[in-house]
């Protein structure tokens, strides 16, 4: 958690794929304080976008994220993808939804509520 999908309609190199798995992680962590070990990202060929759409990223985030945080992690998502994949940013688009902490398991352990991530990591090292 989170679990980030990037659909697309054409194939993506994969140094694109690597470049947009580093530029999602590093926005999510440093935007949310999250750390980089919960960021999954997964792609898929979006034969269903919308015709004026190049890219989609679909965020599955855990709930309590503010609409700050929510706005900031949508802009650097389009930026990155914009710049990534040389297209322009009108063409890529982002949805993120709150999905409840307790609804995921990470490690066998059910996840923290954001802000509560070291002691969830204490536990599950200690």
């Amino acid at each position: 958690m989170p679990l980030y999908t990037i659909s697309t309609k054409r194939p993506l190199l994969d140094s694109d794929q690597q470049a947009l798995v580093s530029a999602i992680t590093e926005a999510h962590c440093s935007i949310t304080g999250a750390p980089a070990q919960f960021v999954q990202v997964v792609f898929s060929r979006g034969v269903h976008l919308r015709s004026r759409n190049i890219v989609h990223i679909l965020g599955s985030i855990r709930s309590g994220r503010s609409d700050k945080i929510k706005s900031e992690l949508a802009s650097a998502f389009v930026n990155s993808a914009s710049q990534i994949l040389c297209c322009p940013r009108s063409r890529c688009s982002v949805d993120l939804i709150d999905v409840p902490a307790s609804w995921v398991i990470e490690g066998g352990a059910v996840m923290p509520e954001p802000g509560q991530e070291q002691e969830w990591l204490a536990r599950q090292l200690g």
